[in-house]
């Protein structure tokens, strides 16, 4: 109720432009590190292009599985930061893939405050620095909820800057008025802050970008999903293919909760085939 009254004077006293920080819950402590799962990282420290300080974990290729061509930027979801959601991607250094973990700005040990579109500038570090330390490699970014419509806004304008292979989005969704309608709508209060979503701007909408991104895509979204709606990630879909015909896009449902993908192992592989050959899966051929 709290939070709720406090988003309503923001809406009211300061108008839109701060409004994308109520979408985002950073917790600053650590958890855990790769470290904690017996893997080798590297803390890494970037600055923006506005001088902010952001850490991210480089987790490079190890195990028995030989290192791959491709590098993997993983941008995680809007709670609290890389040390509790970088379990979801450990798996894919032990699979031969390198991983920069970023945390945002306001998340983990980043500076700064986070919201859009400051944060963009927060991915281009992070991209740079990789092309910049392994210009071998090609990019691959995967993001999950709402680290998904951070990565379309990027690649729909970076895509000079930065040549990325492909995009992995798990549990996505088009635009932040309709997710926060979805969330708000559970309960009475929410109900009657509900009016005010229509004050959200929706310049960061992903499916006001996606006519601008021409590159492989894999979507995938759980039907139980009950904290962004597996219909917001489809329709999200449909508007692509109708936006690109002609483009690669591969769909599978997901299993799980929210963002619980790759706890599953047939998930894993076809998110890893996908990474490597842009190879798609169906769901029938997984079982």
């Amino acid at each position: 109720m709290l939070r709720g009254m406090l988003l309503l004077s923001l809406l009211t006293v300061a108008g839109c432009s701060s409004v994308s920080t109520w979408f985002f819950y950073p917790q600053k402590s650590l958890i855990s590190t790769p470290a904690d799962a017996h893997l080798d990282y590297q803390d890494v420290w970037l600055k923006t292009e506005d001088g902010t300080q952001l850490n991210a974990w480089w987790i490079p290729a190890q195990g028995a599985q030989t290192d791959s061509n491709v590098m993997l930027l993983y941008l995680h979801g809007n709670a609290e930061n890389i040390s509790s959601h970088s379990h979801s991607i450990y798996w894919l250094a032990q699979a031969g893939v390198s991983v920069l973990s970023l945390d945002y700005r306001g998340f983990g040990a980043s500076a700064g405050q986070a919201r859009l579109p400051d944060m963009l500038q927060d991915l281009d570090a992070a991209a740079l620095w990789m092309q910049q330390q392994h210009p071998d490699k090609e990019l691959v970014i995967l993001a999950q909820s709402i680290g998904t419509a951070l990565a379309i806004n990027f690649t729909a304008q970076a895509a000079q800057r930065h040549p990325i292979k492909a995009l992995i989005l798990d549990a996505p969704f088009g635009a932040f008025a309709t997710t926060a309608r979805s969330a708000l709508s559970k309960n009475v209060i929410g109900w009657l802050i509900w009016p005010f979503t229509a004050l959200i701007p929706n310049q960061w909408d992903a499916n006001q970008h996606i006519d601008k991104i021409d590159l492989p895509v894999l979507m995938m979204h759980s039907p139980k999903d009950t904290v962004i709606p597996y219909s917001h990630g489809k329709k999200l879909y449909t508007d692509w293919q109708q936006a690109h015909p002609e483009q690669q896009l591969c769909w599978l449902d997901s299993k799980g909760p929210h963002i619980m993908s790759f706890a599953f192992p047939e998930l894993r592989k076809a998110t890893l085939d996908f990474m490597i050959n842009q190879t798609c899966q169906t769901n029938n051929a997984l079982h």
